[in-house]
């Protein structure tokens, strides 16, 4: 800004940057929750394999306990390989799944996370602690320069 614009130049060049700060941090919050989108996508992906796996398994477990009233050894035998197969890869699935689920940032967090980013960025650009500063213009009046 040039000493020989007019205020209503300088204000109009405030205006301009701040909506310019404000396109920023919304972009920066739409791919924010974008990426985190994505991520609860690939999750409810992994729940659902593990959904299968457990609709499968209580399948197996069925067919195992009548095998087991049957007394057919090699059938039942195979059967509870599979089973016990089938359950460890259930518990795999949904350990992936937790592990991602808590990964994802909520929504909310997100937010209060850029919002608290843009605030300390305002501080520090526009309203650095600058000890030549009045109190009453920095933070509030009757509060000392540091």
């Amino acid at each position: 800004m040039s000493d020989d614009r007019g205020w209503g130049g300088r204000i109009r060049d405030v205006g301009e940057a701040f909506l310019a700060v404000v396109r920023a941090e919304i972009a920066a919050l739409a791919g924010d929750l974008g990426r985190s989108g994505r991520a609860l996508l690939r999750v409810l992906l992994v729940a659902l394999a593990a959904a299968g796996v457990l609709f499968w398994t209580i399948g197996l477990l069925v067919y195992f306990a009548i095998e087991l009233l049957a007394r057919t050894l090699p059938r039942w035998g195979a059967v509870g390989i599979v089973l016990a197969v089938y359950l460890l890869l259930l518990v795999i699935l949904l350990g992936i799944v937790r592990r991602r689920l808590r990964a994802i940032e909520p929504p909310d967090v997100t937010i209060r996370r850029r919002m608290e980013e843009s605030r300390r960025w305002w501080s520090e650009r526009v309203a650095p602690d600058d000890p030549s500063e009045p109190a009453d213009r920095i933070g509030g009046a009757g509060e000392e320069p540091e």
